[in-house]
């Protein structure tokens, strides 16, 4: 089917810096911590990649419709700030694809698409247009072709890392607000793959794995604390990071994404030559999050008796809420996507030797926006070979 493209009369406002935007990252960095230390069930073959940036961006579109408890919940559960959310994403996500020489490759995209002739309020699309630079699109939810306009979007937002979003939705469904990411940055210090070779992985669960792990000797910013260590590796570009997070053998790298332990990690880290081992790792995750969402608090949007009155004039719910994420690192540097989609529909009822980091255990990851400390992608390593 051709979609058609529905226009707000106002421009994206050119971003300015807020005070909402670290309390906006603070909430990103509890939301990832909290999502995946709080529900294990989402990892598979003890491996995770969620972009906490992403899912909420999702949430910050929807936000500007919502109001009484069903508001309150979202922002405890996305730790949104008190007030100007809308202008803080817009600052963050421009900062985010700020472009420089040697820069990474990095887009943020966002997107509604809406039933055909379902109304929305004006002041919603003008939230959508003017903090999110969101194009809105109307489609036939009730006839399925719209689950392939949606695709069509995700593999193009991605650079078809991600073919699809949802498997199936609701001919109910009236909008889908929807965020992508897309990241491909090469490493300041790039691996030899002369120097890559196989090595034991020590699984959770006892097991051992033989994966290809690639290594160098390098001066990297590495931390001690107390159980872990990690070890921060550039990309070019100069303003993201991978932090590469170690527990103490035994130890669970869920509870390295902390908020605090990245804070204490990037507070205390000091430039030392690292003789450093880390395996070769490409897998995906796909993560639907309404049990999970519920679970941490975001109760009311789910029911009948949501409140999103600035949406529309028709009584609204979330339907299903679908994250998917995928990261592949390696030699060069790493290529990583993530789409967000929130499914609304109407509602039914109202030293001088080089320190060793060896990573051969599970571990957790998180790739940093360095000006502003956003985690762009975090996730956790538990058997690089699934």
């Amino acid at each position: 089917m051709t979609e058609q493209l529905i226009a707000s009369d106002v421009q994206r406002e050119t971003p300015r810096e807020t005070t909402s935007a670290n309390a906006a990252v603070e909430g990103m960095r509890s939301f990832g911590h909290a999502l995946l230390a709080e529900h294990p069930e989402l990892l598979r073959d003890g491996n995770a990649v969620v972009s906490s940036a992403s899912i909420g961006t999702a949430f910050a579109m929807l936000r500007p419709g919502a109001e009484g408890e069903t508001a309150e919940q979202i922002d405890d559960v996305l730790g949104f700030p008190a007030n100007g959310l809308g202008p803080a994403y817009n600052f963050l996500t421009d900062q985010w694809m700020a472009t420089g020489e040697d820069a990474p490759e990095l887009s943020v995209a966002n997107s509604l698409f809406v039933q055909e002739g379902f109304a929305l309020k004006e002041p919603f699309l003008d939230a959508l247009a003017r903090d999110f630079g969101a194009g809105v699109r109307a489609v036939a939810f009730m006839s399925g072709d719209a689950t392939a306009v949606i695709d069509d979007w995700v593999r193009r937002e991605t650079r078809d890392r991600i073919k699809k979003l949802f498997d199936r939705l609701s001919p109910a469904t009236m909008l889908v607000l929807a965020n992508a990411i897309y990241l491909k940055a090469r490493w300041v210090h790039q691996f030899s793959p002369y120097a890559t070779g196989d090595e034991e992985f020590h699984r959770a669960d006892g097991g051992l794995v033989d994966v290809p792990h690639m290594h160098q000797t390098t001066l990297f910013d590495h931390a001690d604390g107390d159980g872990w260590s990690a070890v921060r590796l550039p990309y070019r570009g100069g303003e993201l990071s991978m932090w590469v997070l170690l527990p103490d053998a035994g130890g669970d790298p869920l509870d390295l994404l902390d908020p605090a332990t990245l804070a204490s990690a990037a507070e205390s880290a000091r430039p030392v030559f690292v003789k450093l081992s880390l395996p070769r790792w490409d897998f995906e995750s796909d993560m639907p999050l309404n049990a999970a969402l519920q679970a941490m608090g975001m109760t009311r949007a789910f029911t009948g008796a949501a409140e999103f009155p600035g949406v529309s004039d028709v009584s609204l719910s979330i339907d299903q809420v679908r994250h998917r994420a995928v990261i592949t690192v390696d030699e060069e540097g790493t290529e990583a996507a993530a789409v967000t989609g929130i499914a609304m529909r109407v509602s039914l009822t109202v030293p001088r030797d080089p320190v060793e980091f060896a990573a051969d255990h599970p571990f957790a990851f998180v790739i940093t926006h360095d000006p502003s400390g956003a985690p762009l992608f975090e996730g956790v390593v538990g058997d690089p070979s699934a």
